[in-house]
């Protein structure tokens, strides 16, 4: 490969990545403000509660893990996760544990 050759691939792929970036539209606060926020609101609804909310987002999807007592509990916690600006859906994977 000549030098030239080299050169233009190069340049190929330095114009199409800042094409991409730029036709990309920009995330509001990003995932790891999402999450944040995500948390901070479900433990101000339940500071106190037998609730364990494991949150991850990826790309505005928040994926709600963990488990609570109540189904009532769970449901209140995608709505939390859906009052968070930035999220674009909800992947609601909490188990409901009964008992001890």
């Amino acid at each position: 490969m000549s030098a030239q050759t080299a050169f233009l691939l190069f340049l190929s792929v330095v114009v199409m990545v800042v094409l991409v970036t730029r036709i990309r539209p920009a995330s509001k606060g990003g995932d790891p403000q999402i999450t944040a926020a995500v948390s901070t609101a479900i433990s101000r609804e339940f500071p106190f509660s037998n609730v364990q909310v494991d949150v991850k987002t990826f790309d505005g999807v928040v994926i709600l893990g963990g488990y609570t007592r109540e189904l009532e509990q769970a449901k209140r916690v995608v709505e939390i996760a859906y009052t968070i600006d930035g999220v674009k859906s909800v992947d609601n994977r909490m188990m409901i544990r009964s008992g001890q």
